[in-house]
């Protein structure tokens, strides 16, 4: 078994071709680099694609209400990211990648009962790992588990993030890349001041405070399951194939 690392991609670096090719062409280079990837996606899109996770609400919902339990609303909601990994591992294919797909709960993300938000109580890696003796990437769909007994829940905002932390947590991955559609985690709001700058290391204590305090890059319960696994992440551009974006750590340095 080689090197393992997880590469996460969220909606917007997986809406279209050309956004999955990028992704993809991170992939290809971390196993041209000898490592097997496991690659955890959300589902395609921002609100108002066709299967963003808002819109597969919007097809039952009215005036924002629903006849579905809420046990019947994850098993809509996990779709989106159904969708994504296996339009992700079809084009994968395309290029002659060796990938496996699975989704969360055949990766072994277990959870508990709150649906809509449910914690992750433990991931079984055995699914992946027996995957890895024949291919190099394992594409996870993201945001959602299963409880013991088999009913589908999904892990809330942010549970795409959760889901590659606590993947690489019980994989012992040598670090998480989170790609997102910025260049990393920015000293400033880039969208209201132009001149705003990628800091280049935080620690896992710096990075809990700013997502707790409304960054919205990373959710704050995926920094916290690398921090208590003491795995390195980063937060990086799926659309600046050359740059490192932000490494969190565990080092006590305080970035300003």
């Amino acid at each position: 078994m080689g090197k393992i690392i997880v590469q996460k991609f969220g909606g917007t670096s997986v809406q279209n071709h050309s956004a999955r090719d990028l992704a993809l062409d991170h992939v290809q280079a971390a196993v041209d680099q000898g490592y097997q990837v496991v690659m955890v996606v959300s589902a395609m899109g921002r609100k108002g694609d066709p299967y963003a996770t808002d819109s597969l609400l919007n097809l039952v919902s009215e005036n924002h209400q629903t006849q579905l339990t809420a046990q019947e609303l994850d098993q809509l909601m996990a779709t989106g990211e159904l969708i994504s990994m296996s339009v992700m591992v079809n084009q994968a294919r395309q290029r002659k990648m060796k990938v496996a797909g699975l989704t969360g709960a055949q990766a072994g993300v277990i959870t508990n009962y709150d649906y809509q938000s449910a914690l992750v109580d433990h991931v079984d890696p055995k699914a992946i790992l027996t995957a890895f003796q024949t291919v190099d990437v394992v594409i996870v769909a993201g945001f959602q588990g299963v409880t013991t007994d088999g009913h589908v829940t999904t892990l809330g905002r942010g549970g795409s993030d959760t889901s590659a932390t606590a993947i690489g947590a019980a994989l012992n991955a040598c670090f998480v890349d989170i790609f997102t559609d910025v260049n990393g985690v920015m000293n400033r709001d880039p969208k209201q001041d132009p001149s705003a700058q990628v800091i280049p290391f935080l620690t896992y204590t710096e990075m809990v405070r700013m997502a707790e305090n409304g960054a919205k890059v990373v959710h704050p319960r995926a920094v916290k399951i690398a921090m208590n696994a003491e795995i390195p992440f980063r937060v990086r551009s799926t659309y600046r194939v050359t740059e490192q974006g932000c490494t969190i750590i565990g080092s006590s340095r305080l970035i300003k």
